[in-house]
């Protein structure tokens, strides 16, 4: 094989591979928009991923997701039945402002992820624990052993979504 033939070889390889590349990013990307979506019951378009954090780790799995998304058209007036004004009812705001403590300091959620103070938006709770009953009521979240709830916030001035799974 003469040097030309080998060249447009590897670059065929080489492009071929980048295209991969980009097609599994896309692919991770989108199933996480429609795990968001399918659990806070939303069906958003046009958002995309402004941060994240993964903090699951090892065999149990337990940690946290924080991801803000930015959206640029959000249908209010739609919302799912399970998506709810705020102000948060006072377990969930207890469960939230408990301040855990890692290597730079102690911090409740809001802190640690930069979340801003939401007057006239809305929340959507959902208590993923094995012992909830209803998966939407949030009487007896800081009554059990452990954590394991999905919480979304919108603002609506700014067409954001913090979306919060933790699992301890």
């Amino acid at each position: 094989m003469d040097n030309k033939r080998k060249q447009i070889l590897i670059l065929v390889v080489v492009v071929g591979i980048i295209a991969l590349v980009i097609y599994g990013i896309s692919d991770i990307y989108h199933k996480k928009m429609e795990h968001i979506s399918r659990n806070i019951e939303l069906n958003f378009k046009n958002c995309s991923i402004n941060w994240e954090r993964n903090t699951h780790r090892g065999f149990l799995g337990d940690g946290e997701y924080f991801t803000r998304l930015e959206c640029s058209n959000i249908d209010y007036d739609n919302l799912a039945k399970n998506w709810k004004k705020l102000p948060l009812s006072e377990s969930i705001k207890k469960a939230v402002e408990t301040k855990f403590c890692e290597g730079n300091g102690c911090k409740d959620i809001y802190e640690k992820y930069s979340i801003p103070s939401i007057e006239k938006g809305f929340y959507y709770f959902f208590d993923r624990h094995s012992d909830a009953i209803d998966k939407y009521d949030d009487t007896e979240l800081n009554n059990r052993s452990s954590w394991n709830y999905t919480l979304a916030l919108l603002d609506p001035k700014t067409n954001t979504i913090y979306y919060y799974e933790i699992d301890t």
